[in-house]
């Protein structure tokens, strides 16, 4: 080799890395996909699947593996869409009303998660209870899930606001309701949700009509023991919403590969909180979620 090639030998060999470089496809990314949850091992294993699958198939969008991440509450879960590090949020419609309202995700399609299409909020006593109505739970309380709950924190806040009633939040059970409101707690779950209204820990509680329906997913018995006194009107049941993080193209190709989704992917969506099906967000459904009162309660 000559003094020439000796010395341009670096640049060729340079050119060609930089060309090499080139040709590969974009840093391969990790798709991420969130929800605010208080059961993350439970979650983790029902959302999981679902993002690895989506994933590999938005692999010409530069992903190559999918990640979950949970959060204990909307703030942590806002501020992860704000630092840019989350793409995809699977929520009822209380969360994606908030961060459709603060412009931080758009709704992309409806869920039919634990294969309903649209669900309405209860609230129950027990049969042996002389409350018949509303206006007759003033001084009691009421039991809800948690504070990100649509169907058993927002519905039944506002149908309460709705009758005129003051609620108020708790410390803990056993503490006394002023008698011109409404006490309530946090049972955390369904079940808890049932036991203390049939314990008496609270005069009422509040559940969604699936879970009252569905074999399971409230102790053996019970319902049977309860009476319910409203019952909202029905709303969507859940929303895939994106965030800017993910690109225009790459939110497309999600909604389509979702919307693909059939009977050879049925133990996929099983999985994925026992959906059956995805449609697309329609209008109405954007207006719904802007116009949605997230503040009203207390």
């Amino acid at each position: 080799m000559t003094l020439s090639n000796l010395t341009t030998f670096p640049l060729r060999l340079g050119s060609t890395l930089l060309l090499l470089l080139l040709s590969l496809p974009l840093t391969a990314q990790t798709l991420v996909l969130a929800q605010i949850s208080d059961r993350p091992k439970k979650d983790f294993r029902q959302l999981r699947p679902m993002v690895q699958f989506m994933a590999k198939a938005l692999e010409a969008e530069g992903f190559s593996r999918g990640e979950v991440r949970l959060f204990p509450d909307y703030e942590q879960l806002s501020a992860a869409i704000r630092a840019g590090e989350v793409h995809w949020v699977t929520e009822t419609p209380l969360t994606a009303a908030r961060l459709v309202q603060a412009d931080l995700a758009t709704p992309l399609l409806r869920k039919w998660k634990r294969g309903q299409r649209s669900y309405q909020s209860l609230i129950y006593v027990r049969a042996d209870s002389d409350i018949n109505t509303l206006q007759q739970l003033k001084g009691k309380t009421i039991a809800l899930e948690h504070r990100d709950s649509f169907s058993s924190y927002l519905l039944p806040l506002m149908a309460l606001q709705a009758e005129g009633l003051k609620p108020v939040e708790l410390d803990k059970p056993g503490q006394p309701t002023p008698a011109d409101q409404v006490g309530y707690l946090f049972s955390r779950n369904e079940k808890n949700n049932i036991l203390w209204v049939d314990k008496g820990v609270t005069t009422a509680g509040s559940v969604n009509d699936g879970d009252w329906t569905t074999a399971g997913r409230l102790p053996a018995g019970l319902t049977e023991k309860m009476r319910i006194i409203h019952r909202s009107e029905h709303y969507p049941r859940a929303y895939e919403l994106v965030t800017s993080a993910l690109a225009p193209a790459a939110a497309e190709a999600l909604a389509q590969q979702l919307l693909t989704l059939d009977d050879a992917h049925r133990s996929l969506l099983q999985r994925y909180e026992q959906t059956r099906r995805f449609e697309p967000a329609s209008q109405q459904d954007l207006d719904l979620l802007q116009q949605l009162s997230t503040g009203i309660a207390p």
